[in-house]
Formats: structure tokens, C-alpha cells, sequence
């Protein structure tokens, strides 16, 4: 069903009350033969709808019941209240459709495909295109600088700096070369390269983890099941007890005409439209509020799951950080820790990688005029050397030192992602890197238990335990873990998911299968991969984690007003079909009812607007 086929209803449903209305007031035939045309035409499009329903999914959907209201108000010769439910019905559903579809729509927008082709390098040393599917294994692919690398397999020649934050949340380069493993999905940023497929391009990291996210979107939750169910029981029991009671009456010997104004207002009365409401106007109220804050969602589903979920997994690397590191401390070992800074700055002019920049910027700020350097080299690790008036200065990780046979003190640490300066040989300090948390992070963690949630976890694929517990500390968190591939994030969520249920929240391709396999998966950033936001069931649109908190507690008052709308409707239903069995309730004093009934539903919906 689409808000187009509901709309079309609608109107069919208003033109045949005009023309119904006009014939009661001046009882002139000519307008009654338009009025019934199109009250016969709207019945059948119900008609359609609930016998399609019935052979493809073999289930009685709320068609079945507004086909019999339409039909015993033709009998009892009650058109107008006929097709005023038919209008109502239509009308709400035709809201409620386009509110969803049009979020929907927002959201694969931003879900345009990539090309996927790769250049293949074929012995004679031609170049050609191809789909990324149609590289076989052991051909030479050439990734030119600024490119993502197309498939799994080794550099064999050329090297570069490689942005794999996509694939392992890691924000800093890698540098790789000659020999070295990469995986599809990393962007050459410095350089270029030619790479030997390992494995053929359908079985690349990139193309397993989209039939990772299909699988895992299979096994999603379905929350209207109780709605379902109900709506099976309630359909055909108000049917058949109407018709029951019209027989009984009939065959008792009872007014044949009475009995038949007394089954039009039990099914007027009845009509699902409270129940067909509840649920639908729900959702497109809280998504229409949502999507006015810049969070777009699939559906009403998953912010119901969202208000039972227990649990939350955070992504670090840009979801919580601006993905552009700071210097955090500076400190000397036998140098003054302004000389290490200029020492640092003097190398990092020559690179173009975050920390390079974060140094450089640091020395800009406290005044601090960097050297003139030369030689500039990448070192195998996570490290840099030139040459500073005729010394040789190495920046890099404590695997980079050790490498290079450089001994670090013991007595030193520093906060943050440490970075040694050594000159000669020799270390003369270290730089403490953390990545800038945004301003809406700091707390987060406690803003998510006020709302509800027991346990909140920090999953990162950082290399440091430091920087986790840093982040973790901040905003709140209750447990973290480091060093996490798309594979373990996954194992993760899916484990929550058994526990209480799991919203997952980051923002790239590395956190897309854990989203599938989350109860909730929230994407942050339109900009972010492509293939986490289409996993996503909900994307926040502006980079603002402060809005995160505020959907837990959108699906709470979700689940509040759809349970208070279902509790009316059983209420409504009861009370409607007693009235109108004891013949209190004439079929057009039912359908007025019903329709303060449905109004109630949507005055109450709308109230989601403002959450």
C-alpha cells in the first residue's frame, strides 16, 4: 500500500458523500445514481485490497471490515455513513503513508551507488575499467592517489599513506607499501599504487560485508505483531458477531428492517478505524517531529524498539569525535618541551596526515616557529624522520622506535596517543594526541541512563587502550573495548540484541553490519559511508550526537501513546457495539461516534509532533 492508492480512495470516498449529502437534503434521484457509482467503486478498490491480502499473505487485513460496514450500510440504505468511514479510514492512512514515504525517500537520497569498477592492469601494461565482481584473483589493480582501493590484495608496487577509518574506525593514516596487505574499502591518500588481487572482487572485504548487512536485515524485528494479531481476532469476530446477531434476529422473528439498522451500526460502530489509527499516526507523528530536528527515520518500528532497547553501543571515530586529532601535552625528556614541539612541527610540515597537522597547529598556537627541515620520509609503523639542521628527527608510535632500535623511558607517560620525539637516536620527548571529543559527547553516556538504558558500551577500533578509557571516561560509559574489527562490533551487537535488546550507533562502513545485526542501527552523518547508512534504520542528519538521547525517549512516548490509543479503542469498541446492539446507537449516530473515536486517536498521536 502507498499514500497515492489511500489519497485515491479518499477522494473517490469525499466525491460520493457530496453527492449522497446533496440527495438527502433535496431528494433529487439524479444526485443519488453519482453518489452510489462512486460508493460501488470504493467498495470494490476495499474489496480488491482485502481479497489480495487474503491469497498473498493469508491473513484478514482491515479491508475485510470496512468491505462489511460498506455493505450493510448499502443494504440498510445508510450511504452517507458508509462512506464517511471509508473517507476517514482513507484519509488518515494517506497522511500517515506519505509522512513515512517521504522520510524514506530523504533517506536514499543520500544512498547514491558508487561506480564499481576497478582499473585492472593487464600484462601487456593496458589499463582498463571493469566491475569490481569481474576482478579475478592474482590480477594487477592500479589505485591512483585520492582513490578507494577496489578489492582485497598486497601492494606491489608504489606506496602510500592509507585512510582506512572506514574500514577499522582507526582515524589516522597508515602508511603501506611493497609487500604490505590492504583491504578494499581504505583511500589511497598520498600516492599511488598497484595491488595484486588476493581474492576475486566479489569476496572483497567491501562486497562480504554488504551480503553481511542483507543477511542481518532479514532477521529484523516486527513489532506490529501484536497489532496483527489482534487485528485477526477483532476483524473477523466483529463480523461474524454482526452477522450473527442479523440471523438471530431475523430467524426469531424479529423486524427484518430493525435488525438491519441495528447490524449497520454495529459494524459502523466497529470499524476499525481507532485500530487501523493507532499505530499509523503514531509513527508518522513522531517521524514528522524527528525528521524537523534533522533525524530521519524508517518506519515507526524502529523507535518502538528504540524505547525498549537496554543497551547502547557507541562508535568512537567520528561519531563522538571530529575525526581531526589536538595535541593534548607536550613533554620534554633532557629538552624543553617548546624545543620538542618545534622539533615535531619542523618534520610534520613536510606530511599531510591529521597528527602532522594537529602538531603543527599546536606550534602555531603558542607562537613556536618551526625549524626548516629536509629529507622527509615515512617510517614503516606509524612514524616520520628528516633532517633538522643535520639532526635526525623520528616522530612515531612505540613500535616505531623500537624498530628503529630507540629505547624509551620508562618514567615518562603522557595523556593520549603518544607520539616520541627522538633526535639521533636519542628520545627527547613525546606529544600526547587525543582525538577532540564534540561538545555534545561530554556526558552522553548519562544522558542515555536517565532515559532508561542499563548499560552503555564504547566500541572502538582504536590500537590504544588509553585513548578508549579517555573517551570512555568522558562520556560516561560504562564498559569499552578497544581494538574492534567489523566482525567483533557485529558479534557485539548481536549479543546485546539477545539481552535486553541493542541500539548501535556510528558512522562507517565498519559499524554497518553491527547496525544490521542491532535491534536499532542509528547512522550519524548523511555524509558518512553509504553502506552504514543504508543499514541504519535511523540517520541523524547533522553530526549532533546531543539529539541521541532524545530518540530513547521519542520511542518511549511512542510506545506510551500507542498503547493509550489501543486501550481507547478496545474501550471505544466495547462500549460502541453494546449501544448499538441494544439499539441505542442508530448507524448514523454510530459512524458520528466513530468518528470521535478516531479523532481521540489522532488528537492523541499528534501530541508525538512535539517530542
Amino acid at each position: 500500500m502507498s499514500a497515492k492508492i489511500f489519497l485515491l480512495r479518499a477522494i473517490i470516498a469525499l466525491i460520493a458523500v457530496a453527492f449522497i449529502s446533496a440527495y438527502n437534503r433535496t431528494g433529487m434521484p439524479v444526485l443519488l445514481w453519482p453518489g452510489l457509482v462512486f460508493y460501488a467503486v470504493c467498495s470494490l478498490m476495499y474489496l480488491k485490497a482485502f481479497l489480495s491480502a487474503l491469497f498473498k499473505t493469508r491473513r484478514v487485513s482491515a479491508d475485510f471490515l470496512v468491505v462489511t460496514v460498506l455493505a450493510v450500510s448499502f443494504l440498510a440504505e445508510q450511504y452517507l455513513s458508509g462512506m464517511l468511514v471509508a473517507w476517514f479510514i482513507s484519509m488518515g492512512l494517506a497522511a500517515s503513508f506519505y509522512m513515512i514515504e517521504t522520510s524514506q525517500k530523504k533517506i536514499q537520497a543520500l544512498t547514491s551507488e558508487r561506480e564499481k569498477t576497478a582499473r585492472v592492469v593487464d600484462a601487456a601494461g593496458s589499463m582498463h575499467e571493469v566491475p569490481i565482481d569481474h576482478v579475478a584473483k592474482n590480477e594487477v589493480v592500479l589505485v591512483p592517489q585520492g582513490e578507494m582501493v577496489p578489492v582485497d590484495g598486497e601492494i606491489i608496487e608504489g606506496k602510500a599513506s592509507l585512510d582506512e577509518a572506514m574500514i577499522t574506525g582507526e582515524p589516522y593514516m597508515v602508511f603501506k607499501g611493497a609487500g604490505d596487505r590492504v583491504l578494499s574499502g581504505a583511500v589511497s591518500v598520498s600516492g599511488q599504487i598497484k595491488i595484486r588481487a588476493s581474492k576475486p572482487g566479489n569476496l572483497s572485504f567491501m562486497y562480504m560485508l554488504a551480503a553481511d548487512i542483507a543477511e542481518s536485515l532479514k532477521h529484523k524485528p516486527r513489532m506490529q505483531q501484536r497489532s496483527d494479531l489482534i487485528a485477526q481476532l477483532f476483524i473477523p469476530g466483529v463480523v461474524f458477531y454482526a452477522l450473527g446477531y442479523l440471523f438471530l434476529s431475523g430467524m426469531s422473528g424479529g423486524d427484518w428492517q430493525q435488525a438491519m439498522m441495528r447490524t449497520a451500526a454495529i459494524t459502523a460502530v466497529a470499524c476499525p478505524c481507532a485500530w487501523a489509527l493507532a499505530v499509523p499516526t503514531a509513527f508518522a507523528s513522531i517521524i514528522g517531529g524527528l525528521g524537523y530536528k534533522g533525524v530521519l527515520v524508517r518506519g515507526g518500528i524502529p523507535l518502538e524498539e528504540a524505547g525498549k532497547a537496554r543497551h547502547v553501543v557507541l562508535d568512537k571515530t567520528g561519531t563522538l569525535t571530529l575525526t581531526h586529532p589536538k595535541v593534548e601535552q607536550v613533554v620534554g625528556v633532557d629538552m624543553d618541551a617548546d624545543q620538542v614541539l618545534r622539533l615535531a612541527a619542523a618534520v610534520e610540515n613536510g606530511f599531510l596526515h591529521p597528527i602532522a597537522q594537529a602538531v603543527i597547529n599546536c606550534a602555531r598556537d603558542k607562537n613556536i616557529a618551526p625549524l626548516c627541515a629536509a629529507q622527509y620520509d615515512y617510517l614503516p609503523g606509524t612514524g616520520v624522520k628528516a633532517r633538522v639542521n643535520h639532526t635526525e628527527v623520528i616522530l612515531g608510535s612505540e613500535e616505531t622506535m623500537a624498530g628503529m632500535g630507540i629505547s624509551l623511558p620508562e618514567t615518562v607517560c603522557v595523556s593520549g596517543r603518544a607520539v616520541w620525539v627522538a633526535a639521533d637516536h636519542r628520545v627527547v620527548g613525546v606529544i600526547g594526541i587525543s582525538d577532540e571529543l564534540r561538545a555534545s559527547a561530554d556526558s552522553l553516556g548519562l544522558r542515555f541512563k536517565e532515559k532508561g538504558i542499563a548499560d552503555v558500551f564504547l566500541a572502538t577500533g582504536d590500537r590504544e587502550e588509553g585513548e578508549a578509557r579517555r573517551v570512555a571516561r568522558i562520556i560516561g560509559a560504562d564498559h569499552y573495548q578497544w581494538m574492534m574489527t567489523a566482525e567483533e562490533k557485529t558479534a557485539l551487537a548481536s549479543q546485546l540484541a539477545k539481552e535486553g535488546g541493542v541500539i548501535m550507533i556510528g558512522d562507517g562502513v565498519n559499524d554497518a553490519a553491527a547496525m544490521a545485526a542491532a535491534n536499532v542501527g542509528v547512522a550519524v552523518g548523511a555524509h558518512q559511508a553509504e553502506l552504514s547508512v543504508r543499514a541504519a534504520d535511523i540517520v541523524v542528519l547533522n553530526d549532533d550526537a546531543a539529539v541521541l538521547p532524545g530518540i530513547i525517549n521519542a520511542g518511549r512516548q511512542l510506545r506510551h501513546v500507542i498503547n493509550t490509543n489501543y486501550a481507547w479503542a478496545v474501550v471505544f469498541n466495547l462500549a460502541g457495539i453494546s449501544l448499538a446492539t441494544a439499539g441505542i446507537l442508530s448507524p448514523w449516530l454510530a459512524a458520528l461516534v466513530h468518528h470521535g473515536s478516531s479523532v481521540f486517536v489522532v488528537a492523541n498521536s499528534a501530541r508525538l509532533v512535539k517530542q
